[in-house]
């Protein structure tokens, strides 16, 4: 017997040759002979998803099978081999809850599918519910630690159907598993599926039966003490405060990123304070002598200085002590810690170019000091790797007109190194895996002509893979990733491929974070191996032949069709959480990359695009390409 503190190691039991001990034989015969009375006579119902409307059935043969198919099947070995039918039974499920006037309340529709599917990054997994015990309490015990969506269905035994219908939907859409493959399925939702069955309380036979059929099916379960199957991936146990500890020991349950204690902020900042509306008394910097830089550089003094006493021009200079720390990183911590001053009571913050400007409220008097203390404790905060800080407050006005060119120069060629970056020059790519929790197949590559698909600056990526410990967004990781940053640093190696651009270094990377699950990426072309898909992106870039033979581009928020009939929703299934040849994601900034579409012939390849995407380009767009009839923001 499994307790709460080992789960079982065996994986789901697919049935052949499994006999049960006489009583558990019963029980299961008894629970499965009741699910065919409950489905007798009915056919099966409309559902709120169209690309997957019975996802067991779907799962189990393929197609939709006759229900009288279906309960002939499970008759058929129903006395000799209850084990070997539990899938069939598990589509007499889905034909009962599909006739349910409920159903609408529980089965989402195919949008709000990947959204839920996206959501769950953010949480633990989730959870359905069997049996008579009290399950406000178990949910408020669980999510009083942990974070699970539970997935309610009818409060009846084959309401467990709400959990097993999402599951399998998530096998199709992230696993691309085949119709009529439950094997596979199982295989998949057992690894990769963030569900968790918890059985609490009485159950009936038909309860038994019906969870006994979810572990078949690749679902994990925390089961009473007296569970009758010696069968699937379980934990054992009546107790609440077991339960609660073991829900996270589950290999397909998420966990956050275990990482060292981080740096705060100081005491006086508030992230609260961080929205107030300042109406300025007083504004330090802003002027002609003031500046405000970040750089690379020796620090043997960590921490925080003030050199005058303010009056109004105001120079702040950070100086971080680490390697690489390259113009990239550089700048992205310059424009990240700033905002931090805004968590001081009565202060806002206005940054442009190489300005910065602190705003007092009327009353505020703000010891300078703290300036760089909280610049320093940004740092150590949002980039914890780096620890030897060194922040100076500048005052004088006759230092600040001595050092403020050298500090615009700095800047600008910083800034112009940035600008000028290829693929080429960088010394490696950078990724991400923060879309992995959901879709294991995808790892995002980042380069300095390939950015990232969901419109987060490539900064983050880089500096965060370098300097952080996760992307400290409250990702939650599969068992791919346990214990690894969600931002990455990877070698390039070698090109392969200029123009579509292939390199081996992605490929071996991608493979590694993937599991083998995604062998090669082509950063610039659609057609073979595209750049897989999370389900961020902004853009979908996707081959077509209508108007013409070429490429289009829809935005996230349009609301019409392609020439060729293809909506938003066809296009995110097609690529959402995998590599589909023809699709591939990306964000407006790409469009005017040196690399876009390079594997294509660039913008000569593109033949349509949505009003937003020709709203970003303006008069860049070329002649000929078509424009969607539909006008929505990007």
């Amino acid at each position: 017997m499994t307790d709460a503190r080992h789960p079982s190691p065996h994986a789901h039991v697919h049935g052949a040759g499994v006999r049960l001990e006489p009583p558990a034989h019963a029980i299961l015969v008894r629970g499965l002979t009741d699910l065919l009375a409950a489905a007798g006579g009915l056919g099966f119902g409309p559902t709120a998803s169209q690309r997957h409307p019975l996802p067991l059935a779907e799962l189990v043969y393929g197609t939709v099978p006759p229900p009288v198919r279906v309960a002939a099947d499970v008759r058929a070995r129903l006395e000799s081999d209850p084990v070997s039918v539990l899938e069939q039974a598990l589509v007499l499920v889905e034909l009962i809850e599909s006739n349910a006037p409920e159903a609408g309340a529980f089965i989402l529709e195919d949008m709000p599918f990947v959204r839920a599917c996206f959501r769950s990054k953010r949480l633990n997994g989730w959870i359905g519910a069997m049996g008579r015990g009290d399950r406000e309490a178990l949910e408020g015990a669980i999510n009083g630690r942990w974070q699970f969506e539970f997935v309610h269905g009818p409060d009846r035994p084959t309401g467990v159907y709400a959990l097993l219908n999402r599951l399998a939907r998530y096998a199709f859409v992230y696993g691309r598993i085949a119709p009529g493959d439950a094997h596979a399925g199982a295989h998949f939702i057992e690894d990769f599926c963030p569900g968790l069955l918890i059985c609490r309380g009485a159950m009936t036979d038909l309860e038994l039966a019906l969870s006994l059929a979810a572990m078949k099916m690749g679902v994990p379960a925390i089961v009473p003490a007296d569970y009758p199957f010696p069968l699937g991936r379980t934990v054992r146990t009546d107790r609440l405060d077991e339960t609660v500890a073991a829900v996270t020991a589950l290999p397909n349950i998420r966990r956050l990123l275990t990482t060292p204690d981080i740096a705060r902020l100081p005491e006086y900042c508030d992230s609260q304070y961080a929205s107030e509306k300042i109406i300025p008394a007083a504004t330090w910097g802003g002027t002609a002598e003031s500046f405000y830089v970040v750089r690379k550089g020796r620090v043997d003094t960590p921490g925080a200085a003030v050199v005058g006493e303010p009056e109004g021009p105001m120079g702040v200079v950070v100086t971080i002590d680490g390697e690489p720390l390259d113009a990239l990183d550089l700048q992205h911590i310059e424009g990240t810690i700033a905002g931090r001053l805004a968590t001081m009571k009565g202060v806002g913050v206005r940054r442009s170019g190489s300005d910065l400007r602190i705003d007092l409220a009327e009353g505020v008097d703000l010891d300078p000091a703290r300036i760089g203390e909280v610049l320093v404790a940004a740092v150590r905060q949002e980039f914890p790797r780096l620890q030897a800080v060194r922040a100076e407050v500048i005052f004088d006005v006759a230092r600040l007109r001595a050092e403020a060119p050298a500090a615009a120069q700095a800047k600008r060629q910083r800034d112009e190194a940035v600008r000028l970056a290829t693929e080429e020059s960088a010394t490696a790519f950078s990724a991400c895996v923060g879309c992995s929790p959901f879709a294991p197949d995808h790892v995002c590559v980042l380069t300095p002509q390939r950015p990232p698909q969901c419109g987060r600056p490539l900064g983050m990526i880089q500096t965060g893979a370098r300097y952080g410990y996760d992307d400290m967004t409250n990702i939650h990781h599969s068992r791919l990733h346990r214990e690894v940053n969600s931002f990455q640093m990877i070698d390039k190696g070698r090109c392969l491929d200029p123009v579509r651009g292939e390199w081996s270094g992605v490929n071996q990377a991608v493979a590694r974070l993937s599991r083998g699950r995604t062998t090669r990426v082509q950063l610039h072309c659609l057609d073979e191996v595209p750049h897989t898909g999370c389900g961020c992106f902004r853009l979908i870039l996707f081959l077509t032949d209508t108007p013409r033979r070429g490429v289009g581009i829809m935005d996230a928020g349009y609301a019409g069709a392609a020439p060729d009939g293809r909506r938003w929703a066809d296009l995110h299934y097609a690529l959402a959480g995998k590599q589909t040849p023809g699709v591939a994601g990306a964000a407006p900034n790409y469009l005017r990359s040196g690399k876009f579409l390079q594997g294509h012939g660039g913008w000569s390849a593109v033949v349509w695009v949505s009003p937003a995407i020709a709203a970003v380009m303006g008069a860049d767009i070329p002649a000929g390409v078509g424009i969607g009839a539909e006008a929505e923001a990007c």
